[in-house]
């Protein structure tokens, strides 16, 4: 997995899929050797054509929002219950804090329904 960002991503963002693809491709194997020159699959996402993104693939938050409302972007609100890669206490910003919401939102609602 690698991410195209900032002047790289609009410039690469120009530029047909088959050539992001091949470039992509033929990075990983410079990193990574040959064997990463035959990937199983290769699936790409312009962030910047998404319609509810516009251009990131995880929200941005200026100095000290983090640590001054971090604990509000988590609290549920009525029925309502916040999930996302920027809700995660741990590898916000990442697939894997995207996933570790999920489950949290997961147990606050089954919790929730216990009661």
């Amino acid at each position: 997995m690698g991410f195209i960002e900032g002047d790289e991503g609009r410039l690469w963002g120009r530029k047909t899929p088959l050539e992001r693809k091949a470039e992509v491709i033929a990075c990983f194997a410079r990193y990574f050797g040959e064997q990463a020159a035959h990937p199983y699959a290769f699936e790409e996402v312009n962030w910047a054509e998404e319609e509810y993104t516009r251009g990131c693939y995880a929200g941005f938050l200026a100095p000290g929002v983090w640590s001054a409302y971090g604990k509000a972007l988590r609290e549920p609100i009525g029925r309502l219950h916040w999930a996302g890669t920027e809700t995660a206490t741990v590898w916000n910003g990442f697939m894997d804090g995207a996933v570790r919401s999920g489950e949290r939102v997961a147990g606050e609602i089954l919790s929730t329904l216990s009661r």
